[in-house]
This record gives structure tokens, sequence and C-alpha cells, in this order.
């Protein structure tokens, strides 16, 4: 089984379920490829619904961006939207489904973890997004009301206010939403593993999806070692779709990310910055965010120009950039870099897709990867499972629809990437 997936995560994280590859011919009532966390969480939920239920997944659970990220439970869509913006994108019921699913999405995240017993290091304290201006943190406090209605529980924090709970200078007021929190990512990805064996879904690792074909009214996907059917099958790869089904790699834009981990650091450190072990990703159009791990390093991370040397790029940008917004820091190392691919959409809102009859797919986390594909994983499990209608989802089912020159929309981020930290820095010299 595959175990390495290249961040500090693997060396922290609880270890992984004991699986095997497909061998033979298998059939199933639903077939889930893809073992990150939305196809964990709709496997899962569709085998507690009543259905027969097999995972396949390329690598082992966790391997992508779920296993890669930053591990931030954050319930919230990215800063850009409001509730005012995704009832414009969305139109009602769809946004108040949505706004709600959420607000949810930290209850659905640690009391996954809580009721299967998960062997995951978590702090349950909050979730910050200070405004990097004070046009920012304006905003921020405009949404209070509409946030509260759609049952977000969150509470604002007046600069000073922010500056007592992070510790750092150079972040105005903003949000505190407090069923936000943190966890270790691969740790998570792996205990949902576990919690898909105890009720009775059949994952196998190492198999990834070779083709897939329909045939009367089933579908059939190959892996080097067998073969599934099954009537519906979702598609939960995200960026990593490859070339298994061209229509949805061709609705997302893949955007590389780094992160950076420091040495373990001193205990007066972490007395003064985040405190209480509440992560923090403020408005920055290339988004400052910060945690310590459970051995005590700072983990931040970002986009870096598509320039020779990246990994070189990412520990001296990323280094200089924890140094500018650390007061007092002592000297850093970056001990460990990693990187891997989201998947965005150009209105960063999630998509469930219809690709044929009983071909479904979900895309467009965004960054928001944990707490929004756990949540959205429910809710396609127990549609898949018939226990609710497509009316009910919190999003439409939707045919694909390709972005312009999709082959080339990963590069967009980064050539963006200047002007944005450009006016990043604007905006913040400007209060």
């Amino acid at each position: 089984m595959s175990e390495e997936n290249g961040s500090l995560w693997t060396h922290l994280a609880a270890p992984a379920p004991d699986l095997s590859p497909l061998q033979g011919a298998r059939s199933a009532d639903l077939l889930v490829i893809g073992g990150g966390f939305l196809g964990l969480s709709s496997a899962l939920h569709a085998a507690e619904a009543g259905l027969s239920v097999v995972l396949i997944e390329a690598q082992g659970p966790g391997f992508g961006a779920s296993g890669r990220n930053t591990g931030f439970v954050v319930p919230s869509l990215k800063s850009a939207l409001g509730p005012a913006e995704v009832e414009g994108a969305l139109g009602q019921p769809y946004s108040e489904r949505l706004l709600r699913l959420v607000a949810g999405s930290g209850d659905a995240v640690f009391g996954l973890i809580d009721r299967f017993g998960m062997d995951v290091a978590k702090a349950r304290n909050g979730w910050l997004q200070p405004g990097h201006s004070a046009q920012a943190e304006a905003m921020l406090q405009a949404r209070l009301p509409a946030l509260r209605a759609a049952g977000v529980t969150v509470d604002f924090l007046d600069r000073s206010e922010m500056l007592a709970v992070t510790g750092l200078p150079a972040l105005h007021g903003g949000l505190r939403v407090a069923s936000g929190g943190q966890i270790n990512p691969l740790s998570y990805a792996r205990g949902l593993a576990r919690a898909c064996l105890s009720t009775g879904v059949a994952l196998h690792c190492d198999s990834p999806a070779l083709r897939l074909e329909r045939s009367v009214d089933r579908w059939r996907a190959e892996t080097p070692g067998g073969s599934v059917t099954a009537p519906r099958v979702l598609l939960a790869t995200n960026a990593m779709i490859g070339g298994l089904e061209p229509r949805m790699r061709d609705t997302l834009v893949p955007v590389k990310v780094y992160q950076v981990a420091t040495q373990p650091l001193p205990t007066e450190l972490r007395r003064r910055i985040l405190p209480a072990c509440a992560p923090v990703a403020d408005t920055r159009r290339h988004t400052f965010a910060l945690r310590w791990t459970e051995d005590n390093r700072l983990v931040t991370g970002g986009m870096v120009a598509p320039l020779p040397g990246r990994d070189g790029l990412a520990r001296r940008g990323f280094l200089a950039r924890l140094r500018a917004f650390v007061p007092d820091c002592p000297p850093l190392r970056a001990e460990h870099v990693w990187t891997g691919n989201i998947a965005a959409t150009l209105d960063a809102l999630p998509r469930i897709t219809e690709l044929a009859p009983g071909l479904t797919g979900a895309i467009g986390c965004n960054g928001r990867g944990v707490a929004l594909t756990t949540a959205l994983g429910r809710e396609l499990g127990r549609w898949l499972a018939g226990g609710s209608a497509a009316d009910g989802l919190p999003l439409p089912p939707t045919p694909p629809h390709p972005i312009p020159m999709a082959r080339l929309s990963g590069l967009g981020p980064h050539l963006w990437l200047p002007w944005s930290s450009l006016r990043d820095r604007r905006d913040s010299r400007s209060t």
C-alpha cells in the first residue's frame, strides 16, 4: 500500500488501515472513485444508508490534497463569497442550503472524529479570519448579520482583540467562527477510511481507475487488478482526475499550492503566537495562513510563481513572510516543504456535475476541503442512496461546463500572483 504523500503529516499521522488492491471482478450499488475526504465521506454515509459500496483509490487514503493541506477546519467559503454573493450566484433555495451546509461543516468533521473515536490530533478552539486592511475589516463586520442568519456561530473581534488572540500586529479585526479549528489532515483521512471499513465499505488502495465505460444500465471501472460494476458512480478525485473523465477535468482549475513547516519552536513563542491554537487565514488575495502543529511547528503556505527551483522559492518566500508577520521570532528553518493541487472553480463555488445517467462528479473545494467536502459527502452519500431527492441537495446537479482553454487554466492563478500580492501590499500600507 502507498504510504507517502511527501508532507509533514506522513511523519505525524496515525497509521493507515491495512488495505489491499482490488483483485478480480466486484459489483456494488455504488462505486466511489477517489479516497480523499469527499470520496470517503460519501462512501461512509451511503453505506450507513444501506448501499453496498466499493471505493477505489489510486494510492492510499488522503494521498492527494486531502492529506497535504494545512488541516484547517473552516466553516466558511472563500473570503470573496459572503451570503449576498452566494445568493447572487445560486439563487434560492440553493444559496440558503449551501450556506447552512457550510455553517455546520465544522460540526460534521469533529462529529465524525468523535463518533468513530478517530486517532486524530485536533484543536477545536475556533477559526480566525482577520482583515488585511481597514476596508477588509469593515467588509467582514458588515457580513455578521447574514452569517448569523445562515446559522454560523460567529463573533467579531476588533483589531486589539484580534491581536490578543493571534499575537500578530499586522492583522486587522475580523471574524472568529467558534465551530472551526484544526486537525492533522492525513490522520483524519485515515480515520475516515477506518470508519468506512467499519460500515462495510469495500475500500481498495493502489487501484487507479484506468477506464470507465457504461453498458446498458451499469458502469464498469477497470483497475490494474480487477473491475467494479455498479449502477451509480461518484467521481471524487477533485484535482487528481487525470485522463479518466476529460469533461470533468476541463471544468476545474488545478492550483499548485505549497506548504512549509518550520523546525519545532520554543514554548515561549507558542504562548505568544496563536496561544489558543486557533488557526488564522486572512482576507488577502494571496491569503496569509498560519497554524501550530502537534509537535510545535508553525505551518504556512500558498502559491509560488512557476519558475525554476520552486521548492527553494517556497522555502525562502514563506519563511520571509513568517518573519514579517511574527514579531521577535527566532531563526527559522523550513524543515518540511511539500505541495499538492487544489481544485478551483472560476466563481470559487463547488459543483455537483451530472456527466451521464448514473455518473456524478463533485469538484471545487477551492481550498476549503476539510470541512466542506466532509459535509458535502454526507449529503451526496444520502442522495445516492435514495434518501433525498436531487432538489434537496445544497447545490443543483448541472451538466459539465468546460472552462475556456482548460488545459492552460492552471497557469492563471500563478500569473495573477504578482499583481494580487502587489495589491495586498498596497491595501495593507494604506491603513
